[in-house]
């Protein structure tokens, strides 16, 4: 099933995941919220593992939400230059071990390092395990300081600035980015201007 209907932008799969957490209309949209959005998000990335997706186990469900708390925090960890949190490490570490080829995460100093292990697993957790295992391969390389939100005013994803002039995570934020721009010249020169900006986007903590 590839009829996902959240943001799939061909980004590292971590950030696949952080944007299933979303914004349409200035509202905050969870797109693994229930078992069809989590079947239709496997299905989208499917043509992208190593293996055949899995079905999604219902009682994976709790599994499948701490792993992306965990990806998250670290995510958002590496974005604003600080040390994650020790809960996030410890859960991407835990599940990291469950794929056939896995990471673990360490703080070296002031940077993250990865020590690859070899284990095997069954479908589901090597599923788990492989997006845990990306994201320890992410923030611990040489793409972390690609890392961005984007810039559009009402979008709460993140991208990898592969290109030096890229700014937003898609074009149509990038022509909202635009649009906003031009509104507040206009607001600047005409101060009467009632029409009200976009409103701010609220999201859930990346961490408890």
């Amino acid at each position: 099933m590839r009829n996902y209907r959240g943001p799939i932008r061909d980004e590292p799969l971590p950030i696949e995941l952080h944007n299933t957490l979303y914004a349409v209309g200035g509202d905050v949209v969870d797109g693994l919220a229930d078992a069809a959005g989590r079947r239709a998000w496997v299905g989208a990335i499917g043509d992208r593992l190593p293996f055949t997706a899995p079905k999604v186990d219902p009682s994976r469900f709790g599994d499948f939400d701490a792993l992306r708390e965990a990806v998250r925090e670290v995510l958002h960890a590496t974005l604003e230059r600080r040390r994650p949190s020790k809960a996030a490490l410890t859960e991407l570490n835990r599940r990291s071990a469950t794929a056939p080829r896995f990471e673990q995460l360490t703080q070296a100093g002031p940077a993250l390092a990865a020590q690859t292990r070899y284990q095997a697993a069954t479908p589901m957790d090597a599923l788990l395990g492989y997006l845990a295992a990306a994201t320890i391969g992410l923030v611990s390389g040489p793409h972390a300081a690609e890392l961005r939100a984007c810039g559009a005013p009402g979008c709460v994803l993140m991208f990898l600035k592969e290109h030096p002039r890229r700014e937003w995570c898609s074009t149509q934020c990038g022509n909202r980015a635009r649009q906003a721009r031009h509104y507040a010249r206009q607001r600047r020169q005409d101060p009467t201007d009632s029409i009200a900006p976009p409103k701010p986007i609220s999201l859930p903590s990346a961490s408890r």
